[in-house]
């Protein structure tokens, strides 16, 4: 069940995925100071009205809707895109920071690789469901949260996703390369439309993502809890890429703490960006989560 539709007025829309706790939450509260309407993507209805209700304790006059989906599943991410298609005439930014850090080989029951599903393919599937809204909407921002982490990626074989193996020893990692290429490949092909697309890099975060990390992994995150950046603090570069006039025209773009960063390694290439996008589809296509016609909404 959701909440009244929104209206039609002039009142900046954005939806951000991952919004019940951590980064997501604080990203929802910073826009929500803004006075910006914000549609608070979350896995489950309870968990989302949780954050809404934490939200609107701190800012009662906060304007919030909760929509609810799994992202690791595409029938969920498709979904949740037709509810918000249906509801809110205008959207002027989509902000995808929803994320999972599984350790291992985790299968979701469509057969795609966990991290791959929510922490990409989910993004990916949402943005071409929701392009014509975000188009109508323009000038709009598409903001997706990346990490550093993603520089350690020396190798990707894309050639392993359809089948469902994992992309490379640390899927999670690879994920936010594939974050990053997502952000370059979507701003080339849409150049010139009034949608700007970046990644934001968050920081070294305190957050329950490393809930499933095991052994030394988890015992890192333990000993370097109070080097950890608080959640706050982290959503400030995904909120002033979505919403300063600073970065109006900027595209294509990585942020760290609010400053433009040189990539470097995987990330410049282009032709990776290209292959990964028609892998993508191909991916959701073969297996019956969307359509051609959707897929080629951006062109080539």
């Amino acid at each position: 069940m959701t909440e009244n539709p929104i209206g039609a007025d002039s009142r900046p829309t954005f939806l951000v995925t991952g919004a019940t706790s951590g980064i997501g939450e604080a990203i929802a509260t910073q826009l929500g100071e803004r006075g910006v309407r914000v549609v608070l993507g979350a896995r489950t209805s309870e968990r989302g009205q949780a954050a809404a209700d934490r939200i609107r304790r701190q800012l009662p006059d906060a304007d919030l809707r909760v929509v609810a989906a799994d992202l690791s599943l595409m029938r969920e991410v498709r979904a949740l895109a037709y509810e918000v298609r249906d509801t809110t005439p205008r959207l002027d930014g989509l902000i995808l920071n929803a994320a999972e850090a599984r350790s291992g080989l985790v299968l979701t029951d469509e057969g795609i690789e966990t991290n791959f599903a929510t922490n990409h393919l989910a993004g990916f599937l949402l943005t071409h469901l929701l392009l014509h809204t975000i188009r109508a909407s323009a000038p709009s921002r598409v903001v997706a949260v990346s990490s550093s982490i993603h520089a350690r990626v020396k190798m990707v074989d894309l050639t392993s996703v359809a089948t469902g193996a994992p992309l490379t020893p640390d899927s999670y990692q690879t994920s936010k390369l594939l974050n990053v290429l997502f952000v370059r490949e979507l701003a080339r092909r849409l150049e010139g439309t009034g949608i700007t697309v970046n990644a934001a890099d968050p920081g070294f975060v305190r957050t329950n993502l490393g809930r499933y990390a095991t052994g030394g992994r988890r015992m890192l995150l333990t000993v370097t809890r109070a080097m950890q950046s608080t959640p706050e603090r982290a959503a400030a570069t995904p909120v002033y890429l979505a919403t300063s006039d600073q970065v109006a025209d900027v595209t294509g773009a990585y942020y760290a703490n609010g400053e433009p960063r040189e990539l470097t390694g995987l990330a410049t290439n282009a032709k990776l960006a290209r292959r990964l996008w028609a892998v993508s589809a191909q991916t959701l296509v073969s297996r019956g989560l969307a359509t051609l016609n959707e897929m080629i909404a951006f062109g080539a």
